[in-house]
């Protein structure tokens, strides 16, 4: 993780566990927001950061998963949804 990153503290944020400032790692010294940046009268916030993958590397990983398992028909919800798992914990 940069350390350039402003990392939230996520107090009452509705979004934070699916928030890349909230969930990642501290490395060291880091800087916080010294407030929540969640705007609650318009239900976003500005400084949001996903932390899910983006979908062409979901993609990816499921069709190496399908080729690892030989192919098999019928496996690619299950293949989908290994794969979005499998990065998501190498994002955090």
């Amino acid at each position: 993780m940069p350390y350039d990153l402003t990392m939230c503290p996520g107090k009452n944020c509705p979004i934070k566990h699916s928030c890349f400032r909230f969930t990642s790692k501290i490395c060291g010294r880091q800087d916080f927001f010294v407030h929540t940046p969640y705007n609650f009268v318009s239900n976003s916030c500005k400084d949001f950061i996903s932390n899910r993958p983006d979908v062409e590397k979901i993609r990816l990983q499921a069709y190496k998963i399908w080729q690892q398992q030989g192919c098999p028909d019928g496996q690619s919800l299950e293949n989908w949804l290994q794969a979005e798992k499998d990065l998501s914990q190498h994002h955090q």
